[in-house]
């Protein structure tokens, strides 16, 4: 025996029990006893007394019961007389005594408890106490699991967990109920058990565990969840989990099973929100749907912020009175001009009014060279986001333009007012379709092309339109078109079928990608093809295997591009543990390859330094002569040898990918941010080139102040490439925010780099990001309290980031125009509120920061730090709204965007 054993022992003899303790456990030990005897109705006694003291005992479980204490060392000696015992009711209350006793006496290995139970009496368990009743629960999910493999009967312990699940439902304790279900893969039988009292608790629960299980578990539980809602009539938060799942049949279903008129446009608000159109005859829910009356809701918060006055460009770059001069010397660059004109539209985003295009357009457009004048033509686009009436009648006149360029900017200005808008009469796809057809009047170029598909791109996504598929086909089957055209082509159809996972439009990209040679491989462009592919797939994980074999028979190392952009595409925001660990294999791998490189180069030139010493050697009088120019080569070789060092881009985009695989998640967006900042320690060029690129992408419109110092460090990073990077991530990591620390790093490098026009172009892009909409937009795909992605807004922020991986060749060249695929991201992250016919009505609503209250007990608050505010008001990253007072009642339990109020007729305010 050892010391410590015996000093445990030791101690408990000097512990002395108090009389009260002391008469206990003599009273144990005499029913012990009387167990011994053989006389039934002494035994039935015996327990029943024991059964009483233990159910005493249990009723607080803060430390180990003294009943179960005392009986410990009798517990060998109660299982023998146990097993001599011949069946009756009395047995049966000694296999429930013994249970509760193996609660504190047996291994878990041996799972008596459950053993027991099952020999007792199965229907009463919370005679025993939660705690009991927890212990019994995880003895039998390990019991199911072992019998399941072993299949074995499960018939009995089916009934159990029955038992368990609806005791625990009635019990405020549906965490556990749910546990134990999810473990047994049995999670509908919580259906019947869901009421009035616990499916709110329920259901948070479940949803917030269905982030962190596998494909297809996490479909199983939304599928209990919105079964549950719709059992409890709760048919706008059954709307949200539909959409979570992409169940189109689903939502159709429950539009028509709500009879609650304004509950159905209360319904129609929610999937305009994700650009879901349900067929209906009701002409009001399809104007709803159809997102017709944003710009006016949006109009309406901003008047009631005071905003609406448009701001010069001084007021927009914060420039003082000491600088303005030198703002003047660089105002007639036509870089500088661009960048001004990108600005000035992000600020003034869907306002409708600006300092330099809606008054005096044609002055500021001629102050812009060739592919400057389509940006700054379809400026008019972003300033009238979503108002199509007003937008299309300002941009009418520069179709009938000279200039090529100028048509082509009008051209994808028109599918900017339309992006997220839907209308009967179709006006883009009229217009645009025009300037496609060779043989039209317009006489459409290039160029001109390039923007029609581009702006059908944007004016069409999320809407599976087949007609539109088929105009756009027309375009990429044409071998006249250029590889510019044809891939924007490709891109306006992957977000206009985005996450559909249709095989007949992924047939059409492959036959793309196997048809491409020679140069085309190796253009700027080429990448979008690709990124068009993976957004078919966005989501849809398993689904995109095929497609990846396929992608194989690509020539060269794009066939790595093209297999990284779509298979992180498909495992967008699932978290996918597995993906995400052979990703970092991946680009640990090629690490290992380069470095390995290198050491052959290094022992390559040493050789030949040993061989050019030995001719050194020889001819020394002429090589002293010759030294300085043979010098000056060898320097130029070596920088020519760093400029033609390969940038494996598949590797950018992998790294970019590990971003939109854990996206959504702040747990393991955390962890990406640790991992981010060992790749910049020591990953390649092309790593160091994506990580800003890549944090951008998961803390976009969230600006984070690690992210923001990170980033704020990159931007004077000596490679400019990284330094772009970093300059542009901190644009989309604050955009609509008007964050001060990241206004203040941006007016510092407007300073530092006042003479580096490449670098000071993307900083003046990036501070009207930060500013877009004058702080009242956000271009974060996740909303609804970060449960829902907007499909379309990934794609638009990918054709950006993609672009941006070759920056030199796209935005500093003649292809900047890329910029306002970020279009598609953008919304406004309002709180209004709608009365019954749609007006708009003041509600007092508190706004504060969300907290987690999931298994939490009672009503726990769900914000704290709240402020109260008259609608319509902001939301912010993470904030959220509840109502203030009873004068009204929301038609939504989830207070964001446009929410319909009801009026309490009985209200009880203070």
């Amino acid at each position: 025996m050892s010391k410590t054993q015996k000093k445990i022992e030791k101690t408990e003899e000097t512990i002395e029990l108090s009389d009260e303790d002391l008469a206990l456990k003599n009273e144990l030990e005499t029913l012990v006893e009387k167990l011994s005897e053989k006389d039934i109705s002494v035994q039935q006694t015996a327990l029943e007394t024991i059964k009483k003291e233990i159910k005493m005992a249990t009723g607080s479980m803060t430390s180990v019961p003294k009943p179960l204490k005392f009986l410990k060392p009798f517990f060998h000696h109660l299982t023998n007389i146990y097993s001599q015992m011949e069946q009756s009711k009395t047995k049966v209350l000694f296999a429930d005594v013994l249970s509760v006793l193996s609660m504190a006496m047996s291994s878990l290995n041996e799972r008596n408890t459950l053993k027991y139970k099952l020999e007792g009496d199965v229907e009463d368990i919370g005679t025993w106490g939660h705690e009991y009743v927890k212990h019994l629960l995880g003895e039998v999910a390990e019991e199911y699991n072992l019998r399941k493999d072993n299949k074995e009967n499960l018939t009995q312990l089916e009934a159990l967990i029955e038992i368990i699940v609806k005791f625990n439902m009635e019990h405020n304790a549906e965490p556990d109920a749910c546990d134990l279900l999810m473990e047994t893969e049995k999670i509908p039988l919580l259906i019947p058990y869901a009421n009035d009292h616990n499916f709110t608790r329920v259901c948070i629960y479940l949803l917030s565990c269905s982030q962190y299980v596998p494909e297809p578990e996490d479909s199983e539980i939304l599928k209990v969840v919105l079964q549950i809602y719709l059992k409890m009539n709760q048919f706008t938060d059954a709307v949200r989990v539909a959409i979570r799942l992409n169940d189109l049949e689903s939502i159709s279903n429950i539009l028509e099973s709500c009879e609650d008129e304004l509950l159905k446009k209360q319904i129609a608000f929610m999937l305009a929100r994700q650009l879901i159109t349900i067929e209906t005859e009701k002409e009001d829910l399809v104007e709803i749907m159809n997102n017709e009356k944003l710009s006016i809701y949006f109009r309406k918060l901003i008047e009631s912020l005071e905003i609406t006055e448009p701001k010069t460009i001084v007021e927009i770059f914060k420039i003082g009175d000491e600088s303005q001069d030198k703002l003047a010397t660089n105002v007639d660059s036509a870089k500088q001009n661009l960048a001004t004109t990108f600005a000035n539209a992000f600020f003034h985003a869907g306002f409708g009014r600006d300092s330099l295009m809606v008054e005096d357009g044609n002055r500021w457009l001629y102050k812009n060279k060739d592919h400057g004048m389509m940006s700054a033509a379809a400026s008019l686009g972003m300033i009238f986001l979503w108002d199509v009436d007003d937008g299309l009648s300002q941009i009418d006149k520069f179709l009938y333009s000279k200039e090529d360029y100028i048509r082509a900017g009008a051209l994808l200005s028109i599918g900017m007012i339309n992006c997220g808008i839907k209308n009967e009469f179709d006006p883009a796809l009229a217009l645009l379709t025009s300037y496609l057809e060779d043989e039209s009047e317009h006489n459409p170029t290039q160029i001109m092309k390039t923007g029609a598909v581009i702006g059908l791109g944007m004016a069409y996504s999320g809407t599976n339109r087949e007609d539109v598929l088929e105009t756009l086909t027309a375009i990429i089957d044409d071998p006249n078109n250029s590889i510019e055209t044809i891939a924007q082509a490709c891109l306006s159809v992957g977000l206009i079928f985005i996450g559909t996972g249709n095989y007949d439009v992924a047939d059409l990209f492959v036959k793309i990608l196997l048809d491409l040679k020679g140069e085309n491989l190796k253009h700027p462009h080429t990448r979008f093809i690709p990124l068009g592919l993976g957004l078919v797939f966005l989501g849809k994980q398993e689904d995109v295997e095929f497609i990846l074999v396929a992608l194989k028979a690509i020539e060269g190392d794009f066939s790595e591009y093209c297999a990284m952009t779509v298979e992180t595409c498909a495992y967008t925001a699932t978290g996918n543990v597995l993906k995400i660990q052979r990703i970092l294999h991946e680009i640990t791998l090629s690490l290992k390859n380069i470095a390995e490189q290198k050491e052959k180069e290094e022992k390559e030139k040493q050789e030949n330094n040993e061989n050019n010493n030995n001719n050194n050697n020889q001819n020394q009088n002429q090589n002293n002569r010759m030294g300085p120019n043979r010098r000056r080569n060898n320097q130029n070789e070596t920088k020519k040898q760093e400029d033609k060092t390969p940038v494996n881009e598949h590797l950018s985009v992998a790294v970019i990918g590990l971003a939109l695989i854990g996206m959504g998640e702040e747990i393991g967006s955390e962890m990406l941010l640790r991992t981010f900042n060992h790749l910049l320690q020591y990953g390649e060029k092309s790593v160091r080139i994506a990580v800003p690129l890549a944090m951008g992408l998961l803390y976009s419109s969230n600006p984070k102040i690690e992210v923001i110092e990170t980033l704020s460090r990159l931007t004077h990073d000596s490679n400019p490439d990284i330094a772009y990077s970093a300059i542009l991530a901190l644009g989309i990591v604050g955009a609509g925010t008007s964050n001060a620390r990241i206004a203040q790093i941006l007016k510092h490098l407007a300073e530092y780099y006042s003479k580096e026009a490449n670098h000071l172009f993307l900083v003046r892009i990036s501070q009207g990001i930060l500013q877009m909409g004058k702080g009242t937009l956000t271009i974060n795909p996740f909303y609804s309290d970060r449960f829902l992605f907007h499909r379309v807004a990934i794609g638009g922020l990918l054709a950006v980031l993609h672009s941006a991986i070759d920056i030199k060749n796209t935005i500093f060249g003649s292809s900047h125009y890329l910029l306002y695929w970020l279009v598609c991201a953008i919304y406004p992250k309002m709180l209004v509120t709608v009365n019954e016919n749609l007006d708009l009505v003041k509600a007092t609503v508190r706004v504060g920061k969300a907290v987690d209250v999931v298994g939490q007990a009672g009503k726990p608050k769900t914000i704290t730090g709240f402020q109260t505010h008259q609608t319509p008001v902001l939301l912010g990253f993470g904030e959220r709204g509840e109502m203030a007072n009873d004068e009204y009642f929301s038609l939504t339990n989830t207070l964001e965007g446009i929410c319909i109020l009801r009026e309490n007729p009985n209200p009880k305010m203070k």
